[in-house]
């Protein structure tokens, strides 16, 4: 038998704990108080729930003290609340389906900035939240959700003006991935892996220019030679290669070449990313 992908078993992990709950006791009694706080004997179907008006239920009191019963019993068998309250209330619902979180804790990958800047922070959190995550704004030890919108953005709509101060590229942002314990490892990598993608696109809308892949050059070791942080004047470069290859002439035309190539792309990788910032 072959072995199943993290994220299938992960998924019918969650589907176990959910079955769990509906073979309890628990769900009957807890069905019949719902149905009765929202003044009903049949559940609803699922286009009766989503036409239902929040906060006609939200409002009344015997709805909120069943609801307060709901979490209890989510709390309990790892469920989300949602999960608890759609079973109890709507007709034939199939948690696997519906395309929302089953399990009360749900891997997360999340953008962590210190930036303080509104202006680039609006950009942020909307760059952020078109590509499903949030901005968490970290200040010392205290972090807050940043929200651009809610709903999230739409693609077509007018975001928020690009920022007009931008930091310098290293300290705009952090990626941060959560996953519940028992979570699996393999699955767990594939999540840092997206986040890194993610935190690159975001970067990117934001006006910066990211390498596809990290690579160093051995070039580096040669900056003091090559003089990379001076703009030379005329004639300078005739030192550098003297300082390299000595006084030897032979092909002399070729090595101030070979200098220039190894300057400009020293100069590209150490100097310019950093200027103006």
């Amino acid at each position: 038998m072959s072995k199943l992908a993290p994220e299938v078993l992960w998924r019918r992990h969650t589907l176990e704990l959910f079955e769990a709950f509906r073979q309890s006791g628990e769900l009957k009694e807890l069905r019949k108080d719902g149905l009765a706080a929202c003044g009903r004997k049949k559940r609803f179907t699922s286009s009766e729930w989503a036409k239902s008006p929040m906060h006609e239920r939200y409002s009344s009191p015997r709805y909120m003290e069943w609801h307060h019963k709901c979490e209890n019993v989510a709390q309990k068998f790892g469920l989300a609340v949602g999960t608890v309250v759609s079973t109890c209330l709507i007709s034939a619902y199939q948690p696997d389906k519906a395309g929302l979180v089953v399990e009360s804790q749900w891997p997360k990958i999340r953008v962590i900035t210190e930036i303080t800047d509104d202006q680039f922070l609006a950009r942020l959190a909307y760059e952020a939240q078109l590509r499903g995550v949030y901005v968490i704004s970290r200040q010392g030890s205290v972090e807050t959700t940043l929200l651009f919108l809610n709903p999230v953005p739409i693609v077509n709509m007018e975001p928020p003006a690009m920022p007009s101060y931008m930091p310098p590229q290293a300290s705009v942002l952090s990626m941060r991935v959560e996953t519940p314990v028992g979570y699996p490892p393999q699955a767990e990598k594939e999540l840092h892996k997206v986040a890194n993608q993610l935190g690159k696109d975001i970067l990117i809308a934001l006006g910066y220019s990211i390498p596809k892949r990290l690579r160093t050059s051995q070039l580096v070791a040669m900056a003091d030679k090559l003089r990379v942080a001076s703009t030379l004047k005329n004639g300078e470069a005739y030192g550098i290669v003297d300082d390299i290859y000595g006084e030897d002439l032979t092909d002399d035309r070729k090595r101030r070449k070979l200098v220039a190539s190894r300057r400009h792309k020293l100069r590209k990788r150490l100097v310019k990313p950093y200027e103006g910032n």
